[in-house]
């Protein structure tokens, strides 16, 4: 059994979970499907977390991983990139560090992966559910029957794909995927360490994938509650240090995704599509930016932009300011914000 390849490498990217972790654990401990391999991979907890997962391997009998990262990495990124170097399943299954999954996901998941040899499978639908212990919904203990539930296949069609993914058609959050690793590693598909790391991620499956499965099927719990318990506390402060950091990672991101279309023939002879994707993904980053500092006026904004950009932007560092302002101001105007 120590050498067998897993079926299914589900990997976990952690941080200061202490509250949910073990019922994350559960869930996947109890799937019918045996021949998994869970990766948890450290991203410098200070809680109780870690203690948690080490108390778990027994019980895993060998599939149960706990990676450490040398240095908090401030998101989910890195530490999912460093669960999937040390992954050997033939499918990957990436979960968040307190969500649940039904005791059949596994190997419902698996079985329509070989049967429809896809490259991606893709989930419409999940739960959502409140509390811990006892207060957390029951869900976890369901076996869905899918025998009546068909299976569609996505078209080939990029240009289709795209309309779709504009119109959000196709949820970011990884936890809603099935890939198969091979897809993965021989196309270079890896989380970036940007604002809205999931579309970019997203945006390159489609873009990349041959065969992507619509499953109709509900597998996945999403927790949501009302502590931040996220790898990196949300900086709401308006310090110049701050905004220049969320500058850094939206161009960062802007350049990747302009320069991963650049090789690819479809955007070489479609660049309208080119120019829409980097639009869409930028009003989606100034509406993150909004998020942050929402209750700051746009000239207060822009004063710590300018200042953030000073010893950078030279003569532009007004001009990217006004510009970035007036991008935050479409996103208000467009989501109903005043």
């Amino acid at each position: 059994m120590a050498n067998e390849i897993p079926a299914v490498s589900v990997i976990v990217p952690l941080y200061n979970v202490e509250k949910y972790i073990a019922e994350t654990l559960n869930s996947v401990l109890g799937q019918t499907l045996k021949n998994f391999e869970m990766i948890v991979v450290d991203d410098c907890s200070n809680d109780k977390s870690c203690e948690i997962v080490e108390s778990f391997i027994p019980k895993f009998d060998g599939r149960l991983k706990l990676i450490h990262m040398k240095k908090n990495s401030g998101g989910p990124s890195l530490p999912r990139n460093k669960g999937l170097e040390f992954s050997r399943g033939k499918y990957i299954f990436f979960m968040d560090n307190d969500d649940v999954i039904l005791v059949n996901a596994l190997e419902n998941f698996f079985n329509i992966a070989e049967q429809t040899q896809a490259d991606i499978l893709y989930c419409k639908k999940y739960l959502t559910s409140m509390g811990v212990g006892k207060n957390f919904v029951k869900s976890s203990m369901l076996v869905g029957d899918i025998k009546d539930v068909t299976v569609n296949l996505v078209t080939e069609d990029l240009n289709w794909r795209l309309q779709a993914w504009g119109k959000n058609f196709f949820e970011v959050y990884p936890w809603l995927k099935f890939v198969r690793r091979d897809f993965l590693i021989e196309n270079e598909i890896k989380f970036l360490p940007v604002v809205q790391e999931d579309s970019y991620w997203t945006f390159e499956l489609l873009c990349l994938a041959k065969k992507i499965i619509l499953v109709p099927h509900l597998f996945y719990i999403y927790r949501r509650y009302q502590e931040q318990t996220s790898m990196e506390a949300f900086d709401f402060n308006l310090n110049a240090k701050g905004v220049h950091k969320k500058i850094d990672r939206i161009i960062n991101g802007l350049k990747h995704v302009d320069e991963f279309m650049g090789g690819l023939e479809f955007f070489q002879k479609n660049p309208a599509y080119r120019y829409a994707v980097v639009n869409h993904i930028m009003l989606q980053n100034m509406s993150w930016m909004l998020n942050s500092y929402g209750r700051f006026s746009p000239m207060q904004i822009y004063e710590k932009i300018v200042e953030a950009l000073k010893n950078e932007a030279g003569n532009f560092d007004v001009l990217i300011s006004c510009l970035m302002i007036n991008s935050m101001n479409m996103v208000r105007i467009l989501s109903g914000k005043k």
